[in-house]
């Protein structure tokens, strides 16, 4: 995710606390853009595009204020801390941070970005937003390789860079840089609630719902889905869509396949039959949204529920729970292909939950990128940020905060096993899946495909035909 918080120091950890760290997480775990997207390449729409080449840096003469926008950035005392961290490596520079409500940050970025009033240096998601507004950005590529050397896409975790790059539009340079990185779709498991069922990971299909039911007798849940919400919906869908051929919920947004194939109509049927078989908690698409669906998994009321690397803050937030916790991937779909994509991986957990489990997603949570249209100060000053932010200094100091984008950088505090469990979920990126989306509309057609078949019993290839139409439109 994104920001990650920590409930106030000194406090024992209530249910408001806890909604309090998801909410403030899913700033960058979930939020979506919403905006219709502006023009892909070019600048036919007024605005002014970036150079598509890098600016040639010039170092001012003096103190440069720079102002950040973003809806990321983290809450005080964290928020003075890592203003101050930055501050004392670059002294040529004032940061100045407008932090927005992420629906805010949308339209805020709308109007601003095209128009040269935004921040210096913005705050982004891949995907769509990237994709909205590359062409307003200033490249970062022949900048990164003389801040950290020829093999700087190396130094950050699988999968981050190449993420940037597939939101940008193509023949369009890199135009930004990862900061945050997350993989998500792993079960993070409670092993004191499992225990009331075997407590052993579900290593199929079937023993997951042997071991639902046996905890819905105790008025337990074997896993919590906040489905009301949507967004999380899509998440599950590209996981198992990719159990049956992996990319292919990508390859059909891209035009390169269709929605419509075999391997996302059975994800789309077997996420149905996640609800037939009763995994979850009761109505998932009726009633909770995703904080109140995690509240069962953290309050110990749930055996599993899907985070990722995202949810490290929540770790803190008792003293049982870096005991209690571990993490485990999805175990095989029935009628899906043997695919052992990995390989000699280690489990997080001391048992794996099966071979050819589940893929994972991956995600910048957070990418960081300057305007191209900035004085040569200001360009200086907004490199020197997004260079530091991203650089090792940068990443050691967010990681309070944020999960970083570098590789070997982990959030301080974490005991042994979470040390390993934590590595282990940044190896899933070879393997995982992309989770964003090229086109808010394609997204927000899944969402409804999802819902007309899970809780309207519709055709799922019916439905995701629509789908297909309406990632067709947005492609033009």
């Amino acid at each position: 995710m994104g920001t990650q918080i920590s409930p106030t120091p000194g406090t024992t950890p209530s249910l408001f606390s806890r909604r309090t760290v998801l909410r403030a997480s899913l700033l960058g775990a979930g939020a979506l853009t919403t905006a219709p997207l502006l023009a892909a390449c070019g600048s036919d729409d007024g605005g002014t595009a970036a150079p598509r080449s890098a600016p040639s840096l010039v170092k001012p003469s003096g103190t440069v204020t720079l102002t950040l926008w973003s809806w990321a950035w983290p809450e005080e005392p964290a928020a003075g801390q890592l203003k101050a961290a930055f501050e004392k490596a670059v002294p040529e520079v004032k940061l100045e941070v407008k932090k927005f409500p992420f629906p805010d940050y949308e339209t805020a970025l709308r109007t601003a970005v095209p128009n040269g009033t935004s921040g210096d240096v913005l705050h982004l998601q891949t995907g769509s937003m990237i994709r909205q507004y590359a062409q307003f950005l200033s490249p970062v590529e022949d900048l990164a390789k003389q801040a950290y050397g020829d093999d700087w896409e190396t130094q950050f975790l699988d999968g981050s860079v190449k993420e940037i790059r597939d939101s940008v539009p193509q023949g369009q340079p890199l135009v930004a840089m990862p900061q945050q990185y997350s993989i998500g779709g792993v079960l993070w498991v409670n092993r004191a609630v499992l225990a009331k069922a075997g407590g052993q990971v579900p290593t199929s299909h079937e023993e997951f719902v042997r071991i639902s039911r046996d905890l819905r007798g105790q008025g337990l849940v074997g896993a919590t889905w906040g489905a009301k919400d949507n967004w999380p919906n899509t998440d599950f869908l590209v996981q198992f869509a990719s159990q049956f051929k992996p990319g292919i919920v990508a390859a059909a947004e891209g035009g390169q396949a269709s929605f419509t194939d075999d391997a996302i109509v059975a994800g789309l049927e077997y996420l149905k039959r996640t609800l037939t078989d009763e995994l979850w908690n009761k109505a998932p698409f009726a009633t909770p949204a995703f904080p109140d669906a995690y509240d069962l998994f953290f309050n110990g009321k749930a055996a599993a529920a899907s985070i990722g690397t995202w949810g490290t803050a929540s770790l803190f937030a008792a003293p049982n729970r870096l005991t209690d916790w571990a993490a485990c991937l999805w175990p095989k779909l029935p009628d899906a292909p043997d695919d052992n994509w990995l390989g000699s991986s280690v489990s997080g957990l001391p048992q794996a939950s099966s071979t050819s489990a589940v893929r994972p997603w991956r995600t910048v949570n957070v990418a960081s990128a300057m305007r191209g249209d900035l004085s040569p100060d200001k360009q200086w000053a907004a490199w020197k940020f997004v260079e530091w932010s991203c650089g090792e200094e940068g990443q050691k100091a967010g990681s309070a905060t944020y999960t970083p984008a570098r590789k070997g950088i982990r959030p301080d505090g974490l005991n042994a096993e979470w040390e390993k469990i934590y590595d282990w979920h940044n190896e899933l990126g070879k393997g995982a899946e992309r989770r964003e989306f090229d086109y808010i509309e394609t997204r927000k057609a899944i969402e409804t495909a999802i819902a007309e078949v899970c809780v309207n019993n519709a055709d799922p290839k019916a439905e995701l035909q629509r789908v297909d139409a309406a990632a067709a439109r947005a492609r033009k």
